[in-house]
């Protein structure tokens, strides 16, 4: 994989190679995931504290993380050397998206006026799929402002469907 892009990104793209090699991409995520919730404001800040001896604060990472991936191990020890630990929830999103992407599957923000229960939801998703070709993993929210329809926004292409967007376009041509 080529390395590019924000520092997050350059380690998630490290990170999922070795996963690869490991046959170990899942225990990536969840080893990821798990840290980002984790590690909160107070931990954040007790890692950072230059007043703290900073073989102090590598032997309480080294035990938080002792159960962890050996890679993860690495990098969260690297992150603490640079002073960039807080990166690491970009480094989380960075690499569910590789893993997403490597496994062709796109995100969908779907917004509607209302809440849609979970057969429509269900419904939406699939026809999507059909649509695109591709396995989709949808998020839902709720905008009034909308009145009717729904936008969706698919990976890099928003499909505004709204009843506001057909309202905004009539005005735009009456104003001609």
């Amino acid at each position: 994989m080529a390395l590019g892009g924000s520092a997050a990104r350059r380690y998630a793209e490290a990170l999922l190679e070795v996963a690869v090699a490991e046959n170990a991409v899942a225990a990536y995520a969840a080893s990821l995931e798990k840290l980002r919730e984790a590690l909160g404001p107070d931990s954040w800040r007790w890692l950072r504290d230059r007043r703290m001896p900073i073989g102090q604060r590598r032997e309480a990472l080294v035990a938080a993380i002792a159960s962890e991936p050996k890679a993860v191990r690495a990098v969260m020890l690297m992150l603490l050397e640079r002073d960039r630990l807080m990166i690491l929830p970009g480094i989380a999103r960075a690499y569910a998206e590789l893993v997403d992407r490597r496994e062709g599957i796109v995100t969908a923000k779907i917004t509607t006026p209302v809440e849609l229960d979970a057969m429509h939801r269900d419904d939406l998703v699939k026809r999507l799929q059909t649509a695109s070709g591709k396995r989709i993993r949808a998020s839902f929210a709720v905008e009034p402002a909308l009145l009717g329809g729904a936008t969706i926004q698919l990976g890099d292409h928003l499909i505004d469907t709204s009843v506001r967007a057909q309202l905004e376009a009539m005005r735009a041509q009456l104003a001609r």
